[in-house]
């Protein structure tokens, strides 16, 4: 791998590392999700720095370039994000519809009854 790629490759996996950690700090990660995307950063930067850490799985795959591997890799990670945003997403729609349904429902008032002649 060319050693300019490798360092942009370092630079861009150590600022992630720096904003996943702030972004936990500040409470929008919990525990779990730090860890996960720690894994995920220090991988991708294991990899930059080590390319021919890969070449094994590469021939498995009859993969010849090492950038080839890098694109197919992240096609399955955004793959893979896309899916959770996805889940994640219909589980707080189905939230907030349970929640706007009690709401309405605490707050729903009795039909009045009619004054007058019947």
């Amino acid at each position: 791998m060319i050693i300019g790629l490798q360092i942009v490759g370092m630079l861009f996996a150590l600022v992630m590392v720096y904003l996943t950690f702030l972004h936990f700090k500040r409470g929008d990660y919990l525990t779990g999700d730090f860890v996960l995307w720690n894994v995920i950063w220090f991988s991708f930067l294991f990899i930059v720095l080590f390319p021919k850490t890969v070449y094994g799985v590469m021939e498995t795959l009859r993969i010849e370039r090492t950038v080839d591997f890098f694109v197919i890799g992240g096609f399955f990670v955004f793959a893979l994000v896309i899916f959770h945003l996805y889940i994640t997403n219909k589980r707080t729609e189905r939230k907030v519809e349970e929640l706007a349904r009690s709401f309405a429902l605490k707050n729903a008032q009795a039909p009045k009854k009619r004054r007058g002649r019947k």
